[in-house]
């Protein structure tokens, strides 16, 4: 079938009149007039150089040529019918691999929560979570490799879609039997302690030393890691302090013997959210997705205020 020449409607014409035997039933079907039928099998017989159709007692019967092609045509109408069309998705079949960013905080704060309730719904996906540096993340998303980017982030570009997941807070963590540092932490203390921090290249979380700049302070830091799990355990076996997100201090402070405090200056809170790219935005497996994570951060925000509360 020569289809540079070929008027792919015509296609539909020769599967209506296959199926009944009849051109004026198939222009009722096709929403066409019984011409414009009768033309349109003109043109399907001297393209195929072959009757097709000749009309009986019993209505327009299809010729053996005829009958060779037709389910081939029946097959190719379905295959175009369905092109453009969104995919049902399933949750209990999917076998969707979802590429995930989010820093080492999300990997134990948000991760168990949200691995769990994909394995539940989702059994047969498959999730990666693809490890950037924070300034690696936005040219990431542009290229498609990965398909979601969960944290607090500067400079996210306009076209990047986005979802505040929740708000959070910065606090300062100690050893729990700390020589200088009891049940409260003062200026003082703070500024004359030697600190742990989190650095890597384009991390947020320099926010910390630019509202000590601003305020004509400085602190000494002795200690510089590229992972934020890493500092709890470093301080739990030193006398250094650290400024951490909240909910990486509450998560360590149930399984190592450290204590939290708020800091002793004024620390700006931060958002936490999801970011994705325009061509995700309209998929179903990627709305449930994020509508997962937006889920599961919500409980452990409310687990949190609790905490706060009690």
């Amino acid at each position: 079938m020569e289809l540079t020449r070929l008027d792919l409607n015509l296609l539909r014409t020769f599967d209506a009149i296959y199926r009944h035997h009849s051109l004026s039933a198939a222009a009722i079907e096709l929403g066409l007039t019984q011409p414009a039928i009768s033309a349109a099998l003109k043109r399907l017989r001297t393209h195929f150089d072959n009757p097709l159709f000749v009309r009986t007692s019993h209505g327009m019967r299809p010729t053996p040529h005829a009958d060779t092609m037709a389910a081939a045509i029946a097959r190719a109408l379905d295959i175009l019918g369905g092109v453009g069309q969104a995919q049902a998705f399933s949750q209990a079949n999917t076998t969707i691999h979802y590429r995930i960013y989010i820093n080492d905080v999300g990997m134990l704060v948000v991760m168990p929560q949200v691995l769990r309730h994909v394995s539940e719904m989702a059994p047969h996906a498959k999730i990666s979570i693809i490890d950037l540096r924070p300034d690696e993340v936005v040219e990431a998303l542009d290229r498609g490799h990965v398909d979601l980017a969960i944290g607090y982030f500067l400079g996210m570009p306009n076209w990047a879609r986005q979802q505040t997941l929740r708000k959070t807070r910065y606090v300062c963590a100690v050893r729990a039997n700390h020589p200088q540092i009891g049940n409260s932490l003062s200026l003082e203390q703070f500024l004359s302690a030697k600190h742990g921090m989190y650095a890597t290249s384009g991390s947020p979380h320099s926010v910390v030393d630019e509202t000590m700049a601003r305020l004509n302070l400085s602190r000494d830091v002795t200690l510089r890691v590229p992972r934020f799990a890493a500092l709890p355990f470093l301080i739990a076996s030193s006398d250094l302090i650290v400024t951490i997100p909240e909910d990486l201090g509450q998560t360590f402070s149930r399984l190592l013997d450290i204590k939290l405090f708020p800091p002793p200056f004024a620390l700006a809170s931060f958002e936490i959210k999801q970011y994705w790219h325009e061509r995700h935005h309209a998929e179903p497996a990627f709305q449930w997705l994020r509508s997962v994570v937006h889920k599961e951060t919500q409980a452990i925000a409310r687990q949190h205020a609790r905490r706060g509360s009690a």
